[in-house]
């Protein structure tokens, strides 16, 4: 993990409304950062968080949720993260088998906007990722950023079933409007590219896109994508 803090902030790309309140981040590699400097800093934002284990530790949506005013649904297969979200989060926890959810009804039942904020995928391994994102209602709802973890590293899977998986991940989002901003997202060293980086070009300005684009294979450290 590499974190953020205050003396970090000279050397954002890009410094969204709010920036100065925060002193540190939540995330592994800076997506809770990115989500924001995407959206400008937005307040009061919705998510569909799916993976969430630790309410703050490694969260992409605990600074969101306490310094933004976001709420959303986070979901876990764990029982035992459920007592670290009551009264702690502003999201709605479920419990449950990520790849057993009906995601439309899920939405519907929490009257969620068509519009979404954010998305994370990030659940293991990496098949169950992507059969999670083909359950997505994504010709009823969009979403504005997009976390999707590939674990392209990951030593269990072969090369090639990796770039099978991924590369079909890539297909299915293209294929319904986003862009992608940074692939091949690594955490602290550039052998372990886990993560890929969207957005809907309807919603994000076009010049935070060409500023933070970078190749489908930067094979870099999140620091990089979002520093100067």
């Amino acid at each position: 993990m590499i974190p953020y803090t205050r003396e970090k902030q000279e050397t954002l790309k890009s410094k969204f409304n709010g920036v100065e309140t925060i002193d540190k981040n939540y995330s592994q590699a800076y997506q809770d950062m990115f989500v924001l400097t995407m959206l400008e800093g937005k307040r009061d934002g919705t998510y569909l968080e799916v993976g969430a284990c630790h309410p703050v530790l490694i969260s992409n949506t605990y600074l969101l949720d306490s310094k933004f005013g976001w709420k959303g649904i986070s979901i876990d297969i764990n029982p035992s993260v459920k007592a670290g979200y009551d009264g702690n989060r502003n999201c709605n926890l479920i419990v449950q088998d990520a790849l057993t959810i009906d995601y439309a009804k899920l939405l519907a039942d929490n009257n969620m906007p068509n519009q979404i904020d954010y998305l994370q995928l990030d659940i293991e391994p990496q098949s169950n990722t992507l059969a999670c994102l083909k359950r997505m209602p994504l010709n009823d709802y969009r979403f504005s950023v997009i976390t999707y973890e590939t674990d392209f590293y990951d030593p269990a899977f072969s090369r090639e079933d990796s770039l099978k998986n991924r590369e079909e991940s890539r297909e299915i989002l293209l294929s319904h409007g986003y862009e992608l901003i940074v692939g091949n997202v690594c955490n602290t060293s550039t052998t372990d590219p886990f993560e890929d980086w969207y957005v809907d070009p309807n919603v994000v300005s076009k010049e935070l896109i060409e500023l933070f684009k970078q190749s489908s294979e930067f094979d870099n450290v999140s620091e990089k994508a979002m520093m100067v």
